[in-house]
């Protein structure tokens, strides 16, 4: 009943973004040469919280399109590496730790990636998901509405809608994962010119995949008022100079459910009040 109920869940989701568009981009990406800023950010989030958890994990997996390049540099040489899809195909094998890494915000349906991931799992199994949260790029995204309010009397979806940070932490408690934490990291990077930012993100493939955006180039006319307004508003006066963005990094951390699996307290279960642990505050 449960396995047939998921895979409904999984199934019956709008599309949002243009599958094959984000094939073609990361294509394009490689040729142009990686960029992989982000990804080391997110592979030092990685260290950071393994180096809490004193567990050593003998079956990792790793989801997404640089897998190889995370493999790497985590040192997990005997990692299985998942191509990034709407159906995981983990072959029917079960892992200790799964990292999903830095894609799951492209996913139509972010719920059914985590069920999948969820069920590869061993009991009391770990995953690490990373992908951009909802502050990602407001910078861009709010100059790109401007210029293009000024030259073509109209907005259209240029920069992905993401997810904030209690919804991310819902998607990990609807896919049934236990001891769940979803927490966030803002990366502000620093461009001489908005140009800069723009040929790093089409490097990143993570260019605009959006099934309702315009298909025709952006004009001229948008391209230059975006890049003055972009100079005015984000201007990185601290750094001497440039502009800034903000890459904002969300972390899902969650246990594959145990049964001899540390549980959270029944709710009033309490045996002492705040005023007992904490003392009385006094002005």
């Amino acid at each position: 009943m449960v396995a047939k109920y998921e895979r409904n869940l999984m199934s019956n989701t709008r599309k949002i973004f243009d599958m094959l568009a984000l094939r073609m981009h990361q294509r394009r990406a490689k040729l142009l040469g990686p960029i992989d800023f982000v990804d080391e950010f997110s592979i030092n989030q990685v260290h950071e919280r393994l180096s809490d958890i004193n567990r050593i994990f003998k079956y990792p997996a790793i989801i997404g399109q640089k897998t190889s390049f995370w493999a790497k540099k985590l040192g997990l040489n005997n990692a299985i590496l998942i191509d990034d899809d709407d159906h995981l195909d983990f072959n029917d094998k079960k892992f200790d730790f799964i990292i999903h890494a830095l894609s799951l915000h492209w996913h139509n349906d972010p719920v059914g990636q985590l069920i999948q991931v969820r069920q590869a799992l061993e009991p009391d199994g770990l995953m690490l998901a990373f992908f951009f949260g909802g502050e990602t790029l407001y910078e861009l995204r709010t100059v790109f509405e401007q210029a293009e309010l000024k030259t073509e009397n109209g907005i259209s979806p240029r920069v992905a809608p993401m997810i904030e940070l209690r919804d991310a932490g819902d998607l990990l408690v609807r896919a049934g994962f236990a001891l769940s934490v979803a927490d966030s990291t803002d990366l502000e990077v620093i461009y001489t010119t908005p140009i800069e930012l723009l040929h790093d993100l089409r490097g990143m493939g993570e260019t605009n995949i959006m099934v309702d955006r315009r298909k025709n180039f952006l004009k001229r006319e948008t391209l230059k008022n975006l890049i003055e307004l972009y100079a005015t508003q984000f201007n990185a006066h601290k750094y001497d100079g440039g502009v800034k963005a903000t890459f904002q990094l969300f972390c899902l951390t969650g246990w594959a459910p145990s049964k001899n699996q540390q549980k959270p307290l029944r709710r009033g279960s309490a045996t002492h009040s705040f005023t007992d642990v904490l003392g009385t505050y006094k002005l």
